[in-house]
């Protein structure tokens, strides 16, 4: 029997040595991070401020892998398949979540197949830009416009949280403006500017320098602060109070399997790398906000906010497609 036992002993350490090394020494190679979106959008823009940060303080480097497609699903679905070793992750935000609301099936579970990291990041809000030719200085101004004309508001896509905020802001402002789905942040901006739609919930970074150059006008802030780079810019509430819209995190995620060692090294490192005030500095001036959470406090979060998303889908009469 001592002889059986002995032997199984041996079966299991030899079975899991390999990963007790890995989790010891990681790590030992490049990482790569897979962002689930073209470059130059949101989610791409605040992951090339950490990544840099992560992987001076790990001496390794950390390769951005934009794997753009179905809102997110195909870069998704490349880390759910891939091995738990902590050197495949991914960047990800609130739309993963919001995914699982818009879509009838997905090659993926998001509460089973991932595990969330580090929250790196929340947003506070957009900013409310509309095409400067209009007779729209404010909200109440917007208001009246979309009483006597048509009136139709940008989005990222289908299920986006620019697509949910703008149709929350339909709900609570009593407004009948129509969506007009775009294949990106940029496109869509790109529309305001031209005139071809008049309204946009827009990120703070993607259209300071624009709001400064005067290429579109800024009428509001959708948090529940004012924006640090426009700090005269009034809030949305401030004109229907019940309206208060900050948007998505954004944070890590490994595949399910990952030894709980290397998510613990990895959270320790990004919660690091967003205090660094250079990554902190970048943060703000795109309207997001670091944050410190353990993987747990990060993976109750995420399923809190889950529910948070399914409401807003629910609201905005989404039907799964």
């Amino acid at each position: 029997m001592r002889t059986i036992i002995h032997g199984l002993v041996l079966a299991v350490v030899a079975v899991t040595a390999p990963h007790l090394a890995s989790a010891q020494n990681y790590p030992t190679k490049p990482i790569r991070l897979i962002v689930p979106f073209p470059p130059g959008g949101g989610n791409d823009v605040i992951a090339r401020f950490v990544a840099p940060q992560v992987e001076a303080q790990i001496k390794q480097p950390v390769v951005i892998d934009n794997r753009a497609g179905a809102q997110g699903v195909i870069g998704t679905q490349a880390v759910t398949t891939a091995e738990p070793d902590g050197y495949t992750l991914m960047h990800n935000s609130a739309g993963m979540i919001i995914n699982k609301y818009i879509y009838k099936s997905l090659p993926y579970d998001i509460f089973k197949d991932v595990v969330p990291v580090a929250n790196v990041a929340q947003a506070t809000g957009y900013v409310v830009i509309v095409d400067p030719k209009l007779p729209i200085h404010n909200v109440a101004d917007l208001i009246a416009f979309t009483k006597k004309k048509d009136t139709f508001y940008g989005s990222s896509g289908p299920g986006s949280p620019i697509h949910l905020g703008s149709e929350l802001f339909n709900v609570r402002a009593g407004t009948k403006m129509s969506g007009v789905q775009f294949r990106g942040t940029g496109p869509a901006i790109a529309a305001v500017m031209s005139g071809n739609i008049q309204v946009m919930l827009a990120p703070p970074g993607n259209v300071l320098g624009m709001v400064k150059g005067g290429a579109v006008r800024a009428i509001a802030f959708t948090g529940d602060k004012p924006l640090a780079e426009l700090p005269d810019l009034p809030l949305v509430r401030a004109t229907v109070p019940s309206y208060t819209f900050t948007g998505a995190w954004q944070g890590w995620f490994a595949p399910a399997g990952t030894p709980a060692s290397v998510v613990d090294y990895l959270n320790k490192q990004v919660r690091a790398a967003v205090k660094a005030p250079k990554v902190a500095e970048s943060l703000a001036k795109v309207g997001y906000v670091p944050q410190d959470q353990s993987p747990a406090e990060f993976s109750t979060y995420f399923k809190a906010d889950a529910e948070v998303w399914a409401e807003a889908v629910r609201a905005a009469r989404i039907e799964p497609q």
